[in-house]
């Protein structure tokens, strides 16, 4: 079970975080400048903020479902969560291409700048509270003892891998940036369905 949450974990994370989002287009951005060392050291400190967050999160998932009463009331409020993200996603309109990065950046600036903008990320708390409680409601991951740490790395360690795919891909990311489909709509739809399809499972 540990095996399968690190690969599960992993794979939710690395495609949960493909659309164009303030850390990733900054990746992209440092690597069209040819400053890949940057780049590098900019992923590797937004995933380790990413780590403690979910860490966080997780230790906050487990205390609120110790009650079975609870838990039955938090899986439908995450689902309703999911809902409403992936709503905001379909009708929202505004892109990520237009961060800005500084010209003069070193490796030590990178990660500088990874820390802060994954300590600014708001989204990242919410979407794994809620991704968390159904992955582990309907026993794809198990985030007890031993289980924890294999999802922790594997979020992590997913993110990771997905912005160094990100900083390989350069301008070529920008393809994907610039669709608004992509960006918006797909995600939304999954999110959409994710949370429906765990609502009618409660609630049916």
């Amino acid at each position: 079970m540990i095996v399968q949450t690190l690969i599960v974990a992993f794979v939710v994370s690395y495609f949960g975080s493909i659309p164009p989002g303030t850390i990733n287009v900054s990746v992209m951005q440092l690597s069209m400048q040819k400053k890949q060392r940057a780049a590098i050291f900019l992923a590797f400190a937004a995933s380790v903020i990413e780590f403690v967050y979910v860490g966080i999160t997780v230790q906050f998932h487990l205390l609120l479902t110790n009650n079975e009463t609870v838990a039955v009331y938090f899986r439908i409020i995450t689902s309703l969560a999911l809902i409403g993200l992936g709503i905001w996603n379909i009708f929202s309109k505004s892109t990520s291409t237009t961060v800005k990065v500084e010209e003069k950046i070193t490796g030590r600036h990178g990660f500088r700048k990874g820390m802060l903008l994954g300590i600014l990320n708001p989204m990242t708390i919410p979407f794994w509270l809620a991704i968390t409680a159904q992955l582990e409601g309907d026993g794809w991951v198990d985030v007890s003892e031993f289980g924890f740490w294999a999802y922790l790395i594997g979020l992590s360690t997913g993110t990771f891998c997905l912005l160094l795919t990100v900083d390989a891909l350069g301008k070529r990311f920008t393809k994907i940036a610039d669709n608004s489909f992509l960006v918006h709509k797909v995600p939304g739809f999954i999110l959409l369905g994710l949370g429906v399809y765990f609502l009618s499972k409660l609630i049916f």
